[in-house]
């Protein structure tokens, strides 16, 4: 019995493996095939092939400009950095110069500051031998003592032609350290009839005490107007 159902089953089997049953065609929709070009292979038809792609590269005119206006930057900075520099620098130099007018204006009154502490003839000035001159006029309290006074004559050359009228010579004259006159300025340009030698022979005689200011010998100038008058 086992049998007859073994054999029975091997010629399904075969039967099924023997008839070709109909298969059910596929239908293909265009809108969803896919055709790559590049395998499509059209007989007798001349399709160009496609141009190389060409390297896009920017051409030289541009290249040069934009290494121009990197070299006129570069320029342009340096240009900037010079002239900041240059403002530093006179910055630096007026600052300096300001400093050094200020340290000599200190200075300057400093040292003024201790000549009026220190000199005790401040006021006076000193000749060539660095002897103190007074002026009379002045008037910083120098006494004097005159020991000598001799008065000019009337010029016998003014007497001879008749001359009568009033003269007057106005002198500045400076008294040594010895009390002596050393010298004699006159202040007009009356230089007629002699009446100027007069005047310089009566004060070359004229004898002054030493003059003395805060304990020291000074020279000193004096004024002195001749008045001339016919007796």
């Amino acid at each position: 019995m086992k049998f007859y159902i073994f054999s029975f089953l091997i010629h399904i089997i075969l039967f099924f493996s023997v008839i070709k049953f109909p298969t059910n065609e596929v239908k293909l929709d265009s809108k969803n095939v896919v055709v790559y070009l590049n395998e499509l292979k059209i007989e007798g038809a001349n399709t160009p092939e496609p141009a190389p792609i060409k390297n896009v590269e920017p051409s030289k005119e541009k290249i040069e400009k934009k290494i121009e206006k990197k070299e006129i930057k570069k320029v342009e900075k340096k240009i900037e950095k010079k002239i900041e520099k240059r403002k530093i620098v006179k910055k630096v130099k007026e600052q300096i110069k300001n400093k050094v007018e200020e340290k000599k204006i200190t200075e300057g009154t400093e040292t003024t500051d201790v000549n009026k502490n220190t000199n005790e003839l401040d006021g006076l000035v000193k000749d060539g031998t660095g002897t103190y001159i007074g002026d009379q006029k002045s008037n910083q309290g120098i006494g004097y003592k005159i020991k000598r006074e001799v008065d000019p004559n009337y010029p016998m050359m003014a007497k001879k032609i008749g001359f009568k009228d009033e003269v007057v010579i106005k002198t500045k004259f400076l008294v040594g350290l010895n009390g002596k006159v050393e010298e004699i300025i006159f202040l007009d340009n009356y230089t007629k009839y002699g009446f100027q030698k007069e005047v310089e022979r009566a004060l070359k005689k004229w004898e002054f005490e030493p003059i003395i200011y805060k304990n020291k010998k000074i020279k000193m100038y004096f004024y002195k107007d001749f008045r001339f008058n016919v007796k």
